[in-house]
């Protein structure tokens, strides 16, 4: 089974974890991260922790298995969480890190095919259109002037 941590500064992890499960409902393999709160200051021992099974409040043991795929999403390329991920997916194998999540980021990923190869898979969900950031609107100004021919 895929694992997933989304990791962040502050509560963005957690937040945006809730509204993942809002529409997906809760699972097992999704694990959330929130950095420099709530006492947690060390990201390399807290994802070293979340990575060894257990959580990273001590006292949910994660059911990991070192087979198992884990894709990283965090919040900041260049951001400190980002950063230590960085170093951990240069070591550890069948880790993947992705960073600029999003929501729809999330739920493609949380729906994808775990058949399929994950790298492709993530490759295809971050260059996909549904995935990106969107200036809505340039958006509107594209449907006016299309309607205008």
């Amino acid at each position: 089974m895929r694992q997933y941590i989304i990791a962040s500064h502050a509560h963005f992890a957690t937040g945006i974890k809730e509204s993942v499960e809002l529409l997906s409902g809760a699972r097992d393999n999704v694990h959330d991260l929130s950095m420099f709160v709530d006492g947690r200051m060390d990201v390399a021992e807290e994802a070293q922790k979340l990575l060894a099974g257990m959580s990273a409040d001590d006292d949910v043991v994660v059911c990991t298995d070192p087979a198992d795929d884990v894709i990283v999403c965090t919040d900041l390329f260049g951001g400190s969480v980002n950063n230590e991920f960085t170093k951990i997916v240069q070591t550890r194998p069948r880790t993947y890190l992705v960073t600029n999540m999003n929501l729809p980021l999330l739920i493609q990923l949380l729906f994808s095919d775990e058949s399929a190869p994950v790298e492709e898979t993530i490759r295809a969900i971050v260059a996909a259109d549904d995935t990106r950031v969107k200036f809505v609107n340039d958006l509107l100004t594209d449907a006016d002037d299309e309607e205008e021919f």
